[in-house]
């Protein structure tokens, strides 16, 4: 559980920092649009700042034992994240590169956070 929930800190801490840091760039790479005006800037960075956050929970946390909960709070995440890309290529049509990489990575770390979950379960009733 440490190892998922490391590259899932380092994963989301970069991608809420360039949300912060850049993120008319961000939007238009995962989109293939760039934010309209200061509000769109600034919606994209509530955004990057909730996944900072996320990121900085799993970072402190992964020394703590009994990870279960944080872990299944993760696969949430992802499973939520999936869902809302999918929705914008079927009911927007948007199919950027950007928008399946996050379809993609976030299914890998939903795999992962899953097997990791299931092995835990496993080998505490053995």
């Amino acid at each position: 559980m440490k190892k998922f929930l490391t590259l899932t800190a380092i994963l989301e801490g970069l991608t809420g920092i360039a949300l912060i840091a850049v993120p008319s760039s961000i939007v238009l790479f995962l989109l293939g649009k760039p934010t309209d005006g200061p509000e769109g800037k600034i919606i994209a960075m509530f955004a990057g700042t909730a996944i900072v956050s996320l990121a900085v929970l799993c970072w402190i946390l992964r020394e703590t034992p009994g990870l279960q909960k944080l872990v299944k709070g993760m696969l949430f995440y992802n499973c939520v994240i999936i869902a809302l890309a999918i929705y914008g290529v079927f009911w927007y049509g948007i199919s950027r590169p950007g928008l399946w990489f996050i379809v993609f990575s976030h299914s890998a770390l939903f795999v992962w956070g899953a097997a990791t979950l299931i092995v835990k379960r496993y080998y505490s009733n053995v």
